[in-house]
């Protein structure tokens, strides 16, 4: 199970939902996803997951900019990705965190 944390934009209810360190989506006031953010640490890292997600989704765009939403040096800002694709990467991401905390233990 995901534990979002909500941050809000702006007065008018814009929410960046926080899923995981490397994902991240917008929310518009009505609770409608406007665009979601996968984070990298490098650029190159960025540029193949792009190319991954377009070759391997239907009517999904991104570009890939400097991180501005989450803390990783880079990010794809993309639109229409599936939401079962979002929590996916979102929950494996959470678990690689998980497994690399336990070998720091």
């Amino acid at each position: 199970m995901l534990n979002i944390t909500r941050v809000q934009l702006s007065a008018s209810g814009w929410t960046l939902n926080i899923l995981s360190p490397r994902v991240a989506t917008i929310t518009s006031p009505l609770g409608q996803r406007k665009v979601t953010y996968f984070g990298f640490e490098t650029q190159e890292k960025a540029i193949q997951f792009k190319q991954w997600l377009i070759e391997n989704t239907t009517n999904s765009s991104t570009y890939v900019r400097k991180a501005e939403r989450l803390s990783q040096n880079w990010e794809c800002k993309s639109w229409n990705v599936p939401t079962e694709l979002i929590i996916q990467i979102a929950k494996l991401d959470i678990n690689q965190q998980t497994q690399f905390q336990n070998q720091q233990n």
